[in-house]
Parts: structure tokens; sequence; C-alpha cells
């Protein structure tokens, strides 16, 4: 469908209270009556030329040919209006005026149609338009809306090619939220369980100094035992010399005795002296064998101290390499608790370049915003310059309006310029999408990159866990 651009201003006047037109120059082309069936046609309403011709003759028809034209413009439909009407009038309007509320929405249908036509270039629409259609102001009418709807699906499609790159961003600006959300959700994961963690350490710390007590302890009393059975060894060692040295006296003493027995003599005294002398001297001999004999009972007894000494310090060496094992465990868990540590502090390293990465995404997102919005500013000052040099054109058009063929070439050369500007616009307008198609490539560039750091540290969580 062609696009229509507006060509002049019509200006309203007032006579007895009602508008009326008193120019024939619009902002928009008035149509023939084949092209507004053509383009009523296009949009899906259906319009004959004898409702065209004669409106007054199809009031009903021109009606719901506005509720159509409104709907499919501004979107505004009857069941949306009917939800406007104040409901339970009843208890506040009086019965006697209750008909005068029955037409609200009648009201509210004339309010926005007012208020859409205005904006289409007719500001004199009224109730007689509704109730007393004429073909002239029909037409003009219908041009209007027709001019509008045509503006409107052109900007529509600008406004959808503008908006596209935003919503792409707004799209990984989420993306990059959940994802940073999630990162989240997992360093909270990953310091619960470091907190578990270092509360095991801290438990098998308290173990692993208790053991080093019991270790201490232990070591004081096999150095003790140690001591003892070296004095004991001693002392066995002493007993035993002395036992092999009485035994030697006992049997020198028994061949004195059996060679003495051979050198008795008649003397019965002197025998009985000497026999007593030798029997005490044997009791002294017997009194010392059995000292000696205690004192080896004493020895073995303190032999088996000994071994039971010596057993007790092996029980006490396999504690000690239960301790020595405990503590290598102990080494390995605060090892594994300082790694823990490390990658605890990578993962808050990579959450913080996460979020420096969302940052920066949010401030592109916020630079490309604001170039779509100056981009939209300065096409609306083209726009209205455009129309200011319209409007020159028309002024123009009017003062010579009695010199077509001057006026005609001045309109010609104007249609030019509007067309030079129309190529300048397009010209830059490609040069805003350029730019902002090589923005949004760096920003995928940029997103790339992301990922695959963003993957690379998730490996190295997962692989941490």
């Amino acid at each position: 469908m062609s696009s229509y651009m507006p060509s002049d201003f019509s200006t309203p006047s007032k006579k007895g209270g009602v508008d009326t037109i008193s120019h024939t120059h619009y902002i928009f082309p008035v149509l023939k009556n084949s092209d507004i069936l053509q383009c009523m046609s296009e949009v899906g309403i259906e319009v004959s030329k004898p409702e065209l011709t004669e409106p007054q003759r199809h009031k009903d028809k021109i009606r719901k040919i506005f509720w159509h034209l409104l709907d499919y413009c501004c979107g505004v439909t009857e069941e949306e209006l009917q939800g406007k009407t104040p409901k339970g009038m009843n208890g506040i309007v009086p019965e006697s005026e209750l008909e005068l509320h029955d037409d609200f929405v009648d009201i509210l249908f004339f309010k926005e149609m007012r208020q859409f036509m205005k904006t289409c270039g007719i500001t004199d629409f009224s109730w007689k338009d509704l109730h007393y259609p004429t073909a002239k102001r029909l037409r003009c009418q219908l041009s209007a809306i027709i001019n509008m709807a045509k503006f409107r699906e052109e900007q529509l499609g600008l406004y959808e090619q503008l908006n596209e790159p935003r919503t792409e961003l707004l799209e990984v600006l989420e993306r990059l939220h959940t994802e940073n959300e999630e990162l989240r959700r997992q360093l909270e994961e990953v310091q619960a369980e470091s907190s578990i963690k270092k509360e095991e350490f801290d438990r098998v710390a308290k173990e692993c100094q208790e053991l080093e007590s019991d270790i201490a302890r232990s070591n004081k009393l096999q150095a003790s035992k140690r001591e003892e059975a070296t004095l004991l060894k001693k002392e066995v060692t002493t007993l035993k010399d002395e036992l092999a040295s009485a035994t030697w006296t006992l049997q020198e003493t028994q061949a004195e005795e059996e060679v003495l027995k051979g050198q008795i003599v008649s003397s019965p005294d002197r025998r009985k002296r000497e026999l007593q002398t030798k029997k005490d001297y044997l009791e002294k001999e017997k009194e010392e064998t059995r000292r000696l004999q205690q004192e080896i009972t004493d020895g073995k007894a303190k032999m088996a101290r000994l071994q039971q000494a010596i057993k007790d310090l092996q029980e006490t060496m396999v504690l000690q390499r239960q301790v020595l094992d405990e503590a290598s465990k102990y080494e390995e868990v605060k090892t594994e608790v300082e790694e823990t540590k490390k990658e605890v502090e990578a993962n808050q390293q990579k959450t913080a370049e996460i979020e420096e990465s969302t940052e920066q995404a949010e401030r592109s997102l916020f630079r490309l915003e604001e170039k779509l919005s100056h981009t939209r500013k300065q096409y609306n000052m083209k726009m209205d310059a455009v129309q200011d040099r319209l409007d020159v054109a028309r002024e123009q058009l009017l003062i010579v309006e009695k010199e077509r063929r001057d006026g005609m070439a001045k309109v010609e050369a104007g249609e030019a310029e509007v067309q030079n500007l129309k190529e300048q616009m397009k010209a830059e307008q490609e040069q805003t999408e350029e730019e902002i198609a090589s923005m949004i490539a760096a920003y995928k560039e940029l997103e790339k990159a992301f990922y695959d750091r963003n993957e690379k540290r998730m490996q190295a969580i997962e692989a941490a866990n």
C-alpha cells in the first residue's frame, strides 16, 4: 500500500456554534471514492459505493464503519467502552433521569471518535457527522483515517525494526541475570559446604591436639619405662654374678668338707668345735644362698614387670603409629580445607567478574537505548522539519494559487526537496542501523567470550565439587 504524506492543514471556523470546514486544504490528500473503497477493502471493512455517496440513508452502517476504524487504528472496542460505563445508577440517579444515562456508551464513543479524528486532522467532528452524515464530509473523514492508518503502519514497521535489537539485548540481559543468580546459588552452596568442612576441620584439629597430648604423655611414660628397664637389666646382671659367685663358694666349701672328713682325728672336742664352726659357716652360706634365691625371685618378678613394661611400650608405639596416621589424615584434611578456601576465593572472584560483565552489558544496553532514543528524536526532528517545509510550501501555494503554473513549479520543487530529505533520512537511518548492527556484533562477541569463560568456571566448580 502506498504512503499518504500530509500536504496541507485545514483551518476550521465556527458559525453559529457549529464547526464547519472553511478551507479545502488538509494535512492529508482527499481520496476518490474508488480509492477509499479499495483501501477499506484492504483493511477488511466492507463499504459500498452507495454508502459513500448517500451516507444519510445508511447511518447505522456508517456508524459501524467508524466503530471498525476506531478498533483498527486505536484498539478501542465497543465492549471496552461498555466496561467503562458506571454501574448501579439506580441508587444514585432519580428514576426520571435514568433515560439520560442509557446512551452513555454513545457519549464515550463520540468522545473517542472526536479525539481520534482530531489526531487524523479533522478538528470539527461533531454529533452531526454521526446522525446526519454527508458524502463530502464522510469522504474527507475517511480519507483522513486512511492516511492515518497508512502512516501508522509505516511507523509500526519502523518501530519494530528499531525495537528488535533492544528486545534481543533485553533477552540477553535477562539470561545473564538468570545465569548470575544460578552462579550466586552455586556460590552459596559452595560456601555452605566450605563452612561444614571448616567445622569438620576444627573438630579434627581438636582431636589431633588431644592425640598430640596423649602422644606426649606416652613418650614420657615410654622414657620412664625404658629407664626402669635399663636399671632392672643392670640389677639382674649383678644378681646373676652374685649367684654364680655364691654357687662357686658353696662348691668349694663342699669340696673342703669332703677333704676335712678324711682328716678327722680322734680328738672329739676339737673336732666338735671345728664341726660347729663349719656348721655355723654352712648356716651363714645357706642364709646367704636363701637371700640370693630371694633376690633371684625378686629379679624374676622385676623381669616380668619389665616384659609387661615392654609390652605396654609396644602398645604405646602402636598407638603412636595410629596417632601419626591420624596426624597424616589431619594434614590431608587441612590441605583440602586450604584448597577449598582457595576455590571459594576463586569463585568469589569469578562472581565479581560475572557481576562486572553483567554491569557492562547493562551499560551497553543503556547506551543502545540512548542511541535508539537519540535516533528517534532525530527522526522526529527531521519529520518536524519536513512538516515545516511542507507548511511553507502550502503557504506559498495559497499565495500564488491564481498563478497555477508558478505554483505547480514550486510544489514540484517542494516535492523534490521532500524526496531529497527522505533520501537523506533513509541514508542516515541505514547508517544508524549499521552502527546498531556493529554494536550488536560487538556485544555478541562479548557475550560469546563471557559464555566461554563462564563455562570454564562452571567446569572448575563442578570439578571442585
